[in-house]
């Protein structure tokens, strides 16, 4: 096979890959704008839900409750989103030295820590639709770990990726955060079909539900957001590395005419 030949070949593989790397662009773009309008949505439910604690709180204050820390890490189920996972690597491990009991979200952030075997894992989202499936798993998980200790309240935190920061992010959940002061322009306590304490409780439900559904959308946004950097960054290289290799064969196709000419002149050559 010539050396044109070859280098033709690669040409044809990197228009492969260029295919490929394009569609997982597409896709990425796709998903952060489906986000978008859900990170919207879910910003408003949160708004009014610590509305609802604030009102509440001016009539009931909030318990002061230490208990059982648990932390949700979200890290990411698929690759090629740059240093996503290995930037919450070294706050997840801060989070275990305080002796938090650490739940990590996402098989490409657990496969990194898979030698140290001191985390509990589950498979992570890959686009929106997941979110909810994740959200009764983890559901199911923070029952069975309250049943483990259920003299003490479990005080929910997580660690994700935020866009708006750029880097790892830690929030406590649960308990509801309790207000500086207490708001005044109320002149009656508001309408409850629940004792305080019940209504507390379905409360914070509500809101720990909803966060970590704010949260795991906010994850995923930027993780896509990491892909859709990755997948240009990418292109940018191979288109390169394309443009060096037609040039190439363009010196190789030169060289097999010039070859080709030198060898027909040298046969003329010879017959006189």
């Amino acid at each position: 096979m010539s050396r044109r030949q070859i280098i033709a070949r690669k040409i044809d593989r990197y228009g492969d890959v260029r295919t490929m790397l394009v569609a997982m662009k597409n896709l990425a773009l796709m998903e952060i704008h489906k986000l978008g309008a859900q990170i919207e949505r879910q910003n408003q439910l949160l708004e009014t839900v610590a509305r609802v604690a604030d009102d509440f709180s001016s009539f009931y204050p909030l318990p002061v409750m230490t208990g059982m820390a648990v932390c949700i890490v979200i890290g990411t189920e698929r690759g090629f989103c740059g240093e996503f996972n290995t930037e919450l690597m070294a706050p997840l491990r801060a989070r275990q030295e305080r002796g938090e009991k650490i739940l990590i979200v996402g098989r490409r952030l657990a496969e990194r820590l898979m030698e140290e075997g001191t985390f509990k894992a589950m498979t992570g989202a890959t686009v929106a639709e997941e979110v909810p499936t994740i959200l009764e798993q983890l559901a199911i998980w923070l029952e069975q770990t309250q049943a483990q200790s259920p003299d003490l309240p479990i005080n929910v935190k997580v660690l994700y990726q935020d866009e708006v920061a750029g880097r790892p992010v830690f929030r406590t959940i649960l308990p509801l955060p309790v207000p500086e002061s207490a708001r005044k322009d109320f002149s009656h306590k508001p309408c409850l079909t629940l004792d305080p304490p019940a209504f507390l409780m379905a409360l914070g439900e509500q809101a720990l539900m909803l966060s970590l559904e704010g949260y795991f959308t906010l994850s995923l946004a930027a993780e896509n957001r990491r892909r859709l950097v990755h997948m240009e960054s990418a292109l940018h290289r191979l288109d390169d590395r394309t443009i060096g290799l037609k040039r190439r064969m363009n010196a190789a196709r030169q060289e097999d005419i010039i070859q080709e000419i030198e060898t027909i002149m040298l046969g003329s050559s010879g017959g006189n």
